[in-house]
């Protein structure tokens, strides 16, 4: 039976990961959870060694991303340093690892859907950092899969940021505030549980066409089409207001086009259209039977 050491399993993306792996029970899902590692202060190499793996799935991550510009050195070493030692312990023992980077490793000049090998350059301390966990894992290990995820929702919500941006519109959407949104900054929005099964699926087909990958919801969107998507489909009617980017001062700085282009991942997996994850989220949260 071959064995996953999933890290970060009570993250957004962690949960719906075990849940998947739920419904294949021909792998023994480790889990491993913040209280059991902590990876900006523990030994991660030392914890790794004691345990016998096939596959390492790291979920692990500092992605507040105003928090980053403000403590550097945690982004550094969460988001690489301790990855680097993921690494170098996956490359010693013949490990496959899975990690997940960020669309913001770009800084959105491109202005059309990016590829794999589009050059980089991060606007923000968190695209730095990720991007560093990206070229420790191609430097020192080619067993690997980087799947370059963007804009996040699924069921357990952000670790760290509280609720998703849905839940978030919703609440205050029944509170019967006016909302200011964004028009202009476009992005792909990814439903976790597709990632997840994006991830089982290359793990069941023991894909062994390595590298980094673009895994993100089809299609684009800016976070106010997004919203006006959330409250067409719950028949909410909700003032939104459309605002530039330049509108909300933020410490870190966003690319204004960070949507991804996946037609290398679907060699191997389709990922679904952002408006039927979307609705999938919505019956699966249970927002159709309020």
């Amino acid at each position: 039976m071959k064995k996953i050491l999933l890290l970060g399993a009570n993250s957004q993306l962690g949960t719906d990961i075990q849940y998947i792996f739920s419904f294949y029970p021909q792998y023994e899902l480790i889990i491993v959870y913040r209280k059991d590692l902590d990876i900006e202060k523990d030994d991660i190499y030392q914890f790794l060694k004691q345990i016998d793996f096939d596959v390492l799935i790291n979920c692990t991550s500092y992605h507040k991303t105003d928090e980053c510009e403000d403590f550097p050195l945690r982004s550094l070493i969460v988001n690489g340093i301790a990855v680097r030692k993921m690494a170098m312990l996956c490359n010693l023992h013949n490990k496959l690892l899975i990690h997940f980077s960020t669309d913001y490793v770009f800084d959105g000049k491109k202005n059309q859907p990016y590829v794999e090998n589009d050059s980089t350059n991060p606007l923000n301390m968190y695209g730095v950092s990720k991007l560093t966990g990206e070229h420790f894992i191609k430097s020192l290990h080619d067993k690997f899969f980087i799947f370059r995820v963007s804009s996040l929702f699924g069921l357990a919500g952000p670790i760290e940021k509280g609720n998703n941006f849905i839940e978030t519109v919703i609440q205050l959407g029944k509170q019967g505030k006016k909302l200011n949104l964004i028009n202009d900054q476009v992005m792909s929005p990814t439903y976790t549980l597709e990632i997840a099964i994006a991830v089982i699926k290359f793990i069941d087909q023991n894909i062994d066409e390595y590298g980094i990958y673009h895994c993100s919801g089809e299609g684009e969107c800016s976070w106010y089409e997004f919203a006006e998507e959330i409250f067409e489909l719950l028949y909410m009617n909700v003032v939104l207001i459309p605002v530039p980017y330049t509108s909300n001062q933020t410490k870190a700085q966003r690319p204004l086009y960070s949507a991804l282009d996946n037609t290398k991942l679907k060699n191997f997996y389709q990922m679904k259209h952002w408006r039927d994850s979307l609705s999938d989220y919505l019956i699966r949260r249970g927002h159709f039977n309020e």
